[in-house]
């Protein structure tokens, strides 16, 4: 452990296995497990209650071109699991400077967390998920193994992803996205993800209307013209709107308003 590393008050709230590499500038909440052969660079902060398996690296230097050694940072929030071989790079210098991660997050074996992305709370991210850079994942998110995600893209809370698909545009909240409805390696919607919103604690009631909104916005046969306004008048003629419902269509107007319908901040 370097002498630059910040610990918690009690040194005993800390467990290092032998071969654990704890950089210059790291800052240890406490709880914190590393494994054998982990490593840890800084500038980086984690919270309460981590555990970092063998061989995982957080906060390494961007994988970035243009990086040329300015002063970075990753911010990882309580009680995430960074399994075997997990990579977490720090932001490079183009955005805000820093790679976040929230909180009660696993991340599997062998997932990449590339610079700058952001993640939020109880996201799952199974074996081989990869993500490029500046990528942003909402609340709830859970992927499947072997999913790729280009550059810039957004996730919405509570999406499921099919696994060995490859992402290249916005994710749509609260549905599930599958092969089998798009084909050619990008998943589209195919349903509501019913069992990821029970397990989040939504009612029954914004699960029928997010039902119902999808089968509006997807089932549809002609496209709207006017998406943003007919699709809300329609269901709301099926009395579905709620708080999640217009959540989902501000995300399909951002989405389809954007070049390459990634909606880049």
């Amino acid at each position: 452990m370097h002498a630059e590393a910040i610990l918690p008050e009690d040194p005993k709230d800390i467990h290092l296995e032998p071969g654990a590499l704890i950089g210059p500038r790291v800052q240890l909440g406490r709880g914190t497990w590393v494994g054998a052969g982990a490593v840890i660079y800084g500038p980086t902060v984690l919270g309460e209650k981590n555990q970092v398996f063998p061989h995982a690296v957080l906060g390494g230097a961007p994988q970035d071109l243009g990086y040329a050694g300015q002063p970075t940072r990753l911010e990882i929030g309580d009680r995430n699991v960074f399994r075997e071989g997990v990579t977490v790079s720090r932001a490079s210098p183009k955005a805000e400077g820093v790679t976040r991660i929230g909180s009660d997050s696993l991340l599997m074996a062998n997932c990449h967390v590339g610079h700058d992305c952001a993640l939020g709370d109880r996201v799952v991210l199974a074996n081989g998920v990869l993500l490029a850079g500046h990528c942003t994942l909402e609340s709830n998110v859970n992927i499947a193994g072997g999913c790729a995600i280009v550059q810039f893209v957004t996730i919405g809370r509570c999406a499921f992803i099919c696994g060995t698909s490859g992402i290249r545009k916005d994710v749509e909240p609260f549905l599930s996205h599958d092969l089998r409805a798009g084909g050619r390696g990008e998943p589209l919607p195919a349903c509501v993800n019913e069992v990821g919103l029970r397990r989040a604690g939504f009612t029954p009631e914004v699960i029928r209307n997010l039902r119902e909104a999808y089968k509006v916005i997807f089932l549809r046969k002609e496209p709207f013209r006017d998406f943003e306004r007919q699709a809300r008048e329609e269901i709301g003629r099926r009395q579905a709107l709620c708080g999640e419902v217009e959540e989902l269509l501000a995300f399909m107007v951002r989405k389809r308003a954007s070049r390459f319908g990634r909606a880049r901040n």
